[in-house]
């Protein structure tokens, strides 16, 4: 008996060291996506998520840091923030949710140090898994004990690979001098974690008709600890929801529901109550702004943001 688990204990290292060596190579060789369903791996994909993460680790001393999904990084713009005499940066990434947004959180926040977090929770993004998003930072941020934490904690297949891939890559320096260009395709990215979109670009959608959130408890229960995790080291936590468009956002059965969620979580803002904007003159498709609508958004934030006292 004793011979055969030590045997079957041999065989599972042997196996599992078979299976690395095997994705690692099968990944880095084989350039077409059909055959790797379950290997996501992109340097420098949509969002400009690797210049931000390369940025980030040259800043210190902001006064605001942004959290969330594309409608952070696609709604805070550093320049006009930086107009009020006030530094942010803008730490959002595509379909970011609390399970990212807190393993970057713990990376970050002693170093940019903060006087304000502020975490939109656009409530679409609390219906995912997470799994894209982790793909995201794991192949565009240096693998650290927080983003295999974070690898564990979403759980999936296509997760586990990209991270053993991603121990692959950096062991061999593959993309030590990888260059992202600031433009891509209607994409320019601006100093500070924000994608301005070509004014020149819409997405072409229709209303939909009326329809309900439905949000998960998993992601509920990250972003108790995200407020927990912000409460502990003494900084202010906002929850800000951007404006979509008016009628779109009126659509929203339970958002009143949606809303005492989140305010039971913490201070929480739901700007799409303070402004009405419309798509496609001030969002690009129905829940992304175009810089217009940024402007406004932004400029009404901050007076919002200094009338309630989160800005000292």
């Amino acid at each position: 008996m004793d011979r055969f688990l030590k045997n079957f204990i041999l065989f599972l290292g042997f196996t599992g060291i078979g299976y690395c060596l095997i994705l690692c190579v099968w990944s880095y060789l084989i350039p077409f996506d059909a055959l790797k369903k379950n290997m996501n791996y992109r340097v420098g994909s949509y969002g400009h998520m690797h210049t931000r993460m390369k940025e980030v680790r040259q800043v210190k001393e902001i006064d605001v840091l942004i959290l969330g999904s594309s409608h952070a990084y696609r709604g805070f713009d550093p320049r006009i923030f930086r107009e009020s005499g006030i530094e942010i940066f803008n730490m959002g990434s595509s379909n970011q949710t609390p399970k990212q947004a807190l393993s970057l959180l713990k990376t970050y926040i002693d170093r940019l140090n903060p006087q304000l977090v502020i975490y939109e929770v656009y409530p679409g993004i609390f219906q995912h898994d997470g799994v894209e998003s982790s793909l995201d930072i794991i192949a565009n941020e240096p693998l650290n004990w927080r983003t295999i934490d974070m690898a564990l904690t979403v759980n999936h297949l296509k997760t586990y690979n990209t991270l053993i891939f991603d121990v692959f890559v950096e062991s061999l320096g593959l993309y030590d001098s990888y260059q992202e260009p600031l433009t891509r395709g209607d994409d320019l990215y601006v100093s500070g974690g924000y994608v301005e979109k070509s004014d020149n670009y819409t997405r072409q959608q229709t209303r939909r008709e009326k329809s309900s959130w439905k949000l998960r408890q998993d992601q509920l229960n990250l972003l108790s600890d995200i407020s927990d995790f912000v409460e502990m080291k003494n900084i202010d936590f906002l929850m800000i929801q951007s404006p979509v468009d008016s009628i779109n956002f009126r659509s929203i059965r339970n958002q009143e529901e949606i809303d005492k969620v989140f305010e039971s979580e913490g201070d929480y803002i739901n700007l799409n109550n303070l402004m009405n904007l419309s798509y496609p003159e001030d969002l690009y498709d129905l829940h992304h702004l175009r810089q217009s609508g940024v402007d406004k958004f932004n400029r009404l934030l901050i007076s919002v943001l200094e009338e309630r006292g989160f800005l000292k």
